[in-house]
């Protein structure tokens, strides 16, 4: 893999900003994760309360699609660092958790 340019953070310094956006990450997905039983709840029940949010527990067709959603949150987030050197617009859809077409799939 070739580099993406100088490095400006010396070993510390990365770890620094690792342990960041790993926190940065957490409080993300807590939010998205709310959002999605936010909208669950408001589609099946029309009006909510913080509690209902806070006490749902997901059918598991929804704990499957929570999950999914944060796989693909995750490999967004960690393949960052590879999106400077990986451009292409299918390293981009697949990165993203999107289907590639077929006529942009190397592997295909």
């Amino acid at each position: 893999m070739s580099s993406t340019g100088h490095d400006y953070l010396g070993p510390q310094s990365v770890t620094d900003v690792a342990r960041m956006v790993m926190a940065l990450t957490s409080e993300v997905w807590i939010m998205r994760d709310r959002q999605i039983v936010t909208e669950y709840l408001l589609a099946t029940k029309g009006s909510i309360t913080s509690e209902d949010i806070d006490n749902f527990t997901p059918p598991a067709e929804l704990a499957a699609a929570i999950t999914a959603e944060r796989d693909r949150f995750a490999s967004l987030v960690t393949g960052a660092p590879i999106a400077g050197v990986r451009r292409s617009v299918a390293d981009i859809l697949q990165r993203a958790g999107l289907a590639v077409p077929a006529h942009l799939d190397a592997d295909a």
